[in-house]
Order: structure tokens, then sequence, then C-alpha cells
């Protein structure tokens, strides 16, 4: 090969664009509560659209539940990568808590608590919709924080929530933390828009740091 085809072949190697993979951005802990009240909207229209945008801005995404089993309605199957119990917080880039609509009172595994403390603590970034927001308070990264939340009366009511700005229903952003009250099933009760997609863009842009 002459010099002068070797320097075009030299060239167009150059040329080509390294495509980013879920490998080189690290990996999302997306840790799914049981017992949806709905479970058919919410594998629909909150964990999926969660993963989808996540993947699709180059993340690897690692489902956690209580169990390790999948979760399926319908036509919608979440498959678990892992017990919660088994996730170790230096393993991932950031955290996201869908709300996932439990019955008031579901019980929490202390290790998604301990989990968030940790994740907290480095300042990694954390999403959090609705109910899942409560997990938050317990693990205390709500602590000097604006955030939202479903209900003002619980905010004002609750050990968990104290020492935070609560801002409303609405999306809020501080720091680490991202947090909206309304999920897609309020968002069908209540009449009001779905926080999904404007807190996983959040919940992506500090993955990114480019808050």
């Amino acid at each position: 090969m002459g010099r002068l085809a070797t320097l075009f072949v030299t060239i167009a190697a150059m040329a080509v664009p390294v495509m980013a993979t879920a490998a080189d951005s690290g990996k999302v802990l997306m840790f799914v509560r049981d017992g949806a009240r709905d479970l058919e909207l919410m594998l629909d229209k909150e964990t999926g659209v969660m993963k989808q945008m996540i993947e699709d801005a180059g993340f690897e995404v690692v489902v956690a539940t209580t169990s390790g089993e999948p979760m399926k309605a319908g036509d919608f199957v979440l498959e678990a990568d892992l017990k919660i119990a088994d996730a170790k917080a230096s393993d991932y880039v950031g955290f996201i808590l869908p709300c996932m609509a439990p019955a008031p009172g579901s019980a929490l595994p202390d290790e998604v608590i301990t989990l968030i403390e940790e994740a907290h603590k480095s300042g990694k970034p954390i999403a959090a919709s609705r109910g899942s927001v409560a997990i938050l308070g317990r693990a205390g990264a709500l602590e000097g924080k604006r955030y939202s939340y479903a209900s003002e009366v619980d905010v004002n009511e609750r050990a968990e929530f104290k020492g935070g700005t609560y801002e409303g229903t609405g999306y809020s952003h501080d720091g680490n933390i991202t947090t909206v009250g309304i999920c897609p099933l309020a968002s069908r009760s209540l009449s009001l828009p779905d926080g999904t997609e404007n807190l996983t863009k959040g919940f992506i842009e500090s993955l990114k740091g480019n808050d």
C-alpha cells in the first residue's frame, strides 16, 4: 500500500465515531417496591419509562427488588437482576426509586434505607417519585434539601420529612437529590401531570454532571 493510500485509511479510521455504551457511563440501580396497586400501569408508565430513558442516555440499569424475582402484569414484565439485600452502593453511579404506588403502610426492607444512606453520603445522584420519597427521608437524604412529595399533611406530621423544605407535588431538584410528588397512578386519579419523565430527565442530568 502506497503512502497516500495509507494516509487515507488512517484518516478514515480516525473519523469513525466512537459510540458510547451503557458500560462506558456506569450502572444505575433501580429499586422497585412490591405491592403496587396497579402493577400493569406502573410497569408500563413508570419503571418502563425510567429504564428506557436512562438506557437511551448511555447508562446500564440494574433492577433490584426485595425478592429478586421478576414483576409481571398483563403484557409487561420487569426482570430483576438481584435482591436489594445484595446491592452495594459503591457499584453504582446513581440510584432511582420509582413510586410503584404501594399500599399505605407497606413495609420497606432495612437494606434499601442503608443503601440510600451510603449513596447520599457519597454524593451520588438519587431520584425518587412520590411514595418512595419517604425512603430518602428515612435515610436522612432530605436534610437541608428542597424536595417534592405527595402531601403537605404527611410532610408536617411525619418525622422522616423534617429538616428539608417541601416544595409541593411538582418537580424538585437540589444538589444530588431529585424528586417528584406525582406518579402515573396519582396522575390518573388526581388529574395532575405525571412527573415520571421530568424526574428521570433531571436524574440523568445529575448523572452526567450537568446540574
